[in-house]
């Protein structure tokens, strides 16, 4: 059960790992490279589900520093 903020803050990464070919990071809108390391993570959306995204990990590192506060 979610107790606190970070248990549901959705712009929390979840783990490093290999993009899916032709994903392009929200953050920067740059093109994420074939075998680059990056950060998976969700998007809360109005009109439906959480969306997957993947952020480069120099974009995705001030969420990780929210997260763990």
């Amino acid at each position: 059960m979610a107790r606190t903020t970070s248990d549901t803050d959705a712009r929390r990464d979840e783990y490093a790992t290999f993009a899916p070919t032709g994903e392009t990071c929200p953050e920067c809108d740059k093109p994420i490279a074939a075998l680059a390391m990056c950060r998976r993570g969700t998007v809360e959306r109005q009109s439906g589900p959480p969306v997957v995204v993947y952020r480069h990990s120099e974009c995705a590192k001030p969420y990780l520093r929210t997260a763990t506060r």
